[in-house]
């Protein structure tokens, strides 16, 4: 009996701890059971904070920023005509001279010498000429007195002939006459020919004249190619020879531009063709540039005929304004070229453009939507700010766009407005 009951208190004991670990078990098994689950909460949405405007369409006039730069459409280079020694170079590199003015001097010795020879062979052939129109007036004075020796001598053949028949007179005196008469026709014979080539000799004379004065005429214009001179208000690029050089005809000898003739060349966006070239169709077209703080209007005189090989815009070419001093080729300038009113124009702020033809639209629930869009140009506003001018047919008036460059805008990102 006591051994029984030994065995139940030894019984409980082991497994006493067992259910203690049961009852804990149930116990944190109903707890967990009977817990109340949490709500799941939605994480918040970051927004991008962007400054944004309304659109308005307006009517304007673009204006284009392009950079210019100086040039003479060409270079004058002045070559030698003669053969001469290079005597003295007044200009000098850089220098502006007026049309006209002396710019080398070649050695006129020689050309002198041969100009005093061709003027002698003019003068005797001169001389020539005038003793042809005396031997002709001599020839016509003569013809008319040998006409008259020869009426005389028909009178003696008459009267030879008449005493001849009466055997007054032998033959051989009779045929003397005769051939005295004979002889005195010949003469008259060759005077009238001597008239008559009276032209022809003349004419020969004056065509010799004529090629003698040329010649005197093409050494008067060696002498004064002697002088190099300016051919237009010029500025002086380069020197080509040196005092004492010996230069033969073709030999460069100076290189110079036209001042009045500098244009300013402009390379514009390819796209632009088109539209520049139906805007000078409606109005000529003008570029404003400020230099040392002045105001200049530079006229748009055309467009180039073709892009150069390695260029990615058009050349545009403007007349530079007397008023614009004597730029210096290569000097370069910024034009503000007007375009013509256009309207459906959208004014916005630079920021408000991402790369060269793209804005973000606020689409449902404040977020980006890409637009492309055409650059109209620029213009002030009356603050003085810039502003681009856009134009876009996805875009119409009432549209938010934003005025905030953001470093990752894309398509569908939120953002917060912030007036």
């Amino acid at each position: 009996m006591r051994k029984s009951a030994a065995n139940r208190r030894s019984l409980l004991h082991r497994l006493l701890p067992m259910l203690i670990l049961a009852v804990a078990a149930a116990i944190t098994s109903g707890l967990i059971l009977t817990r109340e689950q949490p709500q799941a909460s939605a994480a918040p949405i970051k927004r991008w904070n962007v400054n944004a405007t309304t659109l308005k369409p307006i009517t304007a006039s673009p204006e284009l920023s392009i950079y210019g730069q100086f040039e003479p459409p060409q270079t004058t280079r002045l070559s030698s005509a003669i053969n001469a020694d290079v005597l003295a170079i007044p200009a000098q590199e850089g220098q502006t001279l007026e049309a006209g003015a002396l710019l080398l001097r070649l050695d006129e010795r020689d050309l002198q010498l041969q100009l005093r020879q061709r003027q002698a062979d003019l003068a005797a052939v001169d001389a020539r000429i005038q003793a042809e129109y005396t031997r002709h007036r001599h020839d016509l004075k003569a013809l008319k007195l040998e006409q008259d020796v020869q009426t005389l001598n028909r009178d003696r053949v008459q009267r030879a002939e008449s005493l001849h028949q009466k055997n007054l007179l032998s033959q051989e005196q009779l045929d003397s006459t005769r051939q005295t008469a004979r002889q005195q026709a010949l003469a008259i014979e060759n005077r009238r020919q001597s008239i008559d080539d009276h032209p022809n000799r003349l004419a020969q004379l004056k065509a010799e004249r004529e090629r003698l004065q040329s010649l005197v005429e093409a050494s008067e214009l060696d002498l004064a190619r002697a002088r190099i001179r300016a051919p237009f208000n010029a500025r002086v690029l380069e020197i080509n020879t040196s005092v004492g050089n010996r230069v033969r005809p073709g030999d460069p000898l100076i290189t110079l531009y036209d001042l009045d003739r500098i244009q300013l060349r402009a390379q514009l966006p390819d796209h632009w063709r088109d539209r520049l070239t139906e805007a000078q169709h409606k109005a000529q077209l003008v570029a404003v540039a400020r230099l040392n703080g002045q105001r200049y209007q530079l006229k748009l005189e055309r467009l180039a005929a073709r892009i150069n090989t390695g260029q990615a815009g058009l050349d545009a070419l403007f007349s530079v304004p007397p008023a614009l001093k004597t730029p210096l080729p290569g000097q370069t300038l910024e034009l503000q070229l007007q375009l013509p009113p256009r309207s459906g124009l959208f004014a916005l702020p630079p920021e408000a453009l991402y790369g060269s033809d793209r804005v973000y639209r606020l689409a449902e629930e404040d977020r980006l939507e890409s637009v492309t869009v055409e650059v109209a140009g620029k213009r002030q506003n009356a603050d003085g700010q810039q502003q681009v001018l856009l134009a876009s047919p996805e875009l119409k008036a009432g549209d938010r766009v934003i005025t905030t460059q953001l470093p990752n805008a894309i398509g569908g990102l939120p953002v917060r407005v912030v007036e």
